[in-house]
């Protein structure tokens, strides 16, 4: 006998079951996340993205702040002058701000950091969501957009602390 025929067919499952019950999981699993998806997210509270950086992070002078750098400060002000929410302690880097309870309606951000020049942006606050005006012409190293700011601090000189 030759090894061409000791060989036997694989047992076990057709391929076109494995196939078939692949195509009927993705359908259910699909299904769930059209059913149940606008459901999750009415319970998800909103989170605004604030990245931090800072205009001198490479040079020797930043050595002085920890890792995370100095620590910023981001208030929600409202037009009344109010400050309904504010967040301090944000990090170098990308910072997730949970800004579910804010009532819909402009607001001023003002985000600073000790050593810093303060930045502030006008943003629309609605539902979850908080976007720039659609003319909204930001400052050299701010940038923002749906549920996004990025600030870029510049130090400040010796003059104004």
């Amino acid at each position: 006998m030759t090894d061409t025929q000791n060989i036997k067919p694989a047992r076990g499952t057709p391929g076109k079951y494995v196939a078939f019950g692949l195509v009927l999981f993705t359908a259910l699993v699909g299904s769930l996340f059209i059913y149940l998806g606008p459901k999750a997210t009415e319970k998800t509270p909103g989170i605004l993205h604030v990245g931090i950086r800072y205009a001198n992070e490479h040079m020797i002078e930043f050595t002085q702040y920890p890792k995370t750098g100095p620590g910023a400060l981001i208030e929600f002000i409202a037009e009344d002058g109010s400050i309904p929410h504010r967040v301090e302690r944000l990090a170098m880097g990308r910072n997730l701000v949970p800004i579910s309870h804010l009532s819909n309606g402009p607001y001023t951000l003002r985000l600073s950091s000790e050593d810093y020049q303060s930045v502030e942006l006008i943003m629309i606050a609605e539902g979850r969501m908080l976007n720039p005006p659609k003319d909204a012409n930001f400052a050299d190293g701010t940038h923002a957009d749906y549920n996004m700011v990025g600030v870029r601090f510049i130090p400040l000189l010796g003059n104004e602390r």
